[in-house]
């Protein structure tokens, strides 16, 4: 059984818009107090992707250079443009995972400026950056962290002077719980008819693109082989065609994640195609929900929060069909790796 867990999920949503004031405060005193010249983006898998879509939305309103990595490939690497000019973001919710604690105190020691996000801030990360963010929850932790993100990220364009909008995306922003749960109440029935459809796949194709990239990507790598061990391809809706879509048959089970940002022909091509040679394709598209409160202009931006929480939805009941918690692991946190 899949218990509800919206009004938790509206509060820890709510709690991560209580982090404006704390997160304008923050970004005053980075580019106040430093010449920001990049950003860098740095985690693994989940608290990776959650991200992306950062550098989606800076990439199309900015000219400051964002690079998105691996926190292992980060600190191997040493980026020669990684510098004390830039504003390192990282992210994991154990606080513990030790590469990305290792980017964290990389940057300290280079006098670069950081954020942090984690589960708790009395952990090794939240001590290691200069301004740490905590959002502990039994559900809707993605969610809630990507309104944290997308509070940094437009302070960051209206501080750079490159945003006029930034009050009414706020106000946008803020009319996101409500609008959310009201998407996952929506889907709750295909939720259930998904988890009995697909209990017994073996492997899913999982398609994004643009803003969604990033949600694609998790819900590959984190919910069907990390929480669910069954295998998952993550592929770029756009790279579809220029490798995967020749393993397409008539049982190949798709799953294509499609948003309103810039890269919506993306997802179109890709479903148009999928649907005429596979009997087994499913689409999650972010314009089918109706999000009161909403202005249209940023209906796109606000893709990925549509996504998870459809998506969360969807996990959560084949979890239970399947008789297979998100949280039971085989290697993680158990061997030595």
């Amino acid at each position: 059984m899949v218990k509800n867990d919206n009004e938790v999920y509206k509060s820890v949503l709510e709690k991560g818009l209580s982090q404006r004031d704390r997160i304008e405060d923050a970004i005053s005193k980075i580019f106040d107090e430093n010449e920001i010249r990049n950003i860098f983006l740095v985690g693994c898998g989940g608290s990776l992707a959650v991200m992306i879509p950062c550098k989606y939305i800076l990439d199309e309103l900015s000219d400051i250079t964002v690079n998105v990595y691996n926190a292992s490939e980060f600190v191997n690497l040493n980026p020669r443009t990684f510098t004390e000019n830039s504003l390192v973001i990282v992210s994991s919710y154990s606080g513990k995972t030790p590469e990305t604690v290792k980017a964290a105190n990389m940057a300290k020691a280079k006098g670069a400026p950081t954020i942090g996000f984690m589960g708790k801030d009395d952990t090794p990360l939240g001590e290691a950056v200069g301004f740490a963010f905590a959002n502990h929850a039994e559900t809707g932790v993605t969610d809630s962290k990507i309104i944290m993100l997308y509070q940094i990220v437009f302070n960051v364009l209206k501080k750079r002077g490159e945003y006029e909008r930034y009050e009414e995306f706020m106000k946008s922003l803020e009319a996101l719980p409500e609008g959310l749960v009201k998407v996952k109440e929506t889907v709750e029935q295909r939720a259930k008819e998904f988890a009995e459809a697909n209990k017994d796949e073996k492997q899913f194709l999982v398609l994004g693109s643009g803003i969604l990239d990033g949600e694609a990507y998790a819900q590959a790598i984190c919910i069907f082989e990390e929480m669910q061990w069954i295998h998952a391809q993550h592929i770029n809706s756009g790279e579809f065609f220029h490798g995967s879509f020749e393993i397409v048959r008539e049982d190949t089970n798709i799953l294509i994640l499609k948003g309103e940002d810039l890269s919506r022909p993306l997802g179109d091509r890709a479903e148009a195609f999928s649907k005429k040679y596979s009997g087994k394709v499913t689409v999650i598209d972010t314009k089918e929900f109706e999000l009161k409160g909403i202005d249209e202009e940023f209906r796109g931006y606000f893709s990925p929060l549509v996504c998870s929480a459809v998506l969360d939805r969807y996990s959560k009941h084949i979890a239970d069909v399947r008789n297979h918690p998100l949280s039971k692991r085989k290697y993680m946190g158990i061997v030595e790796y």
